[in-house]
């Protein structure tokens, strides 16, 4: 995986949107590198459209426009971090990867954080794209050609059926180790995504497994662990 280390130079004050915010590094399992990271929040998009930041309840906001202010949020957060690690993994709702003006809206947001669109990527779950692959398609297809990275989370189910046009618009999947020697179904589109150059990243693996999972190329790990 090919990664950018760039100090991000972009002003902006610090909301309680930034400050939930958290980093989490993905390592290579053998080597041990920090090699990119993931923005997770305590506060989800349905939950801020719902009661506004303020807790209190208030007019739905644009999804769009949701992931938008979150990359300008990473931005912050990163830069009053000293997170230096690119890219960052960020998950994005399904109602965000449907609606028309997100392309449009994260390309801006990047450009006003003053980072690459290649800094991000942007991941959608299996579940969403499965249910709604042609609407989603069609955002991955528009973020790729603004440079953006794109990504699939698929460690609570793995029912998207990756054909060859849809793993060469993805740079990242995400999988669950516990389930990867024990699911067929799952090994075979991991097998197929490492085929086309994806990078597999793999939740709770275990440190002891590292070369076992080189050996499929399953190199890099979220949230390792490590034998007491």
């Amino acid at each position: 995986m090919q990664h950018a280390r760039m100090r991000v130079q972009s002003t902006g004050t610090i909301t309680e949107a930034t400050r939930l915010l958290r980093f989490e590094p993905v390592v290579h399992l053998v080597k041990g590198d920090v090699v990119c990271a993931t923005a997770e929040s305590s506060r989800r998009f349905e939950e801020f459209a719902a009661f506004g930041p303020s807790g209190l309840v208030s007019e739905a906001e644009s999804p769009a426009k949701w992931l938008a202010n979150t990359i300008e949020d990473l931005a912050v957060r990163a830069r009053v971090t000293d997170m230096d690690v690119r890219p960052i993994h960020i998950e994005a709702p399904v109602a965000a990867m449907m609606h028309p003006d997100t392309p449009a809206a994260c390309e801006a947001a990047a450009a006003r954080s003053r980072l690459l669109p290649q800094e991000i990527c942007i991941e959608v779950s299996d579940a969403s794209l499965a249910q709604s692959k042609r609407d989603v398609t069609r955002s991955i297809e528009a973020l790729r050609r603004r440079g953006f990275r794109l990504g699939v989370i698929a460690t609570r189910s793995w029912n998207t059926p990756l054909d060859t046009a849809l793993r060469l618009m993805l740079d990242t999947v995400r999988v669950d180790a516990r389930n990867l020697f024990r699911e067929d179904d799952l090994m075979k589109r991991v097998e197929a995504a490492v085929a086309c150059g994806m990078s597999v990243i793999a939740e709770r693996a275990r440190y002891r497994d590292g070369y076992e999972l080189a050996e499929i190329g399953v190199e890099l790990a979220l949230r390792p662990t490590s034998d007491a």
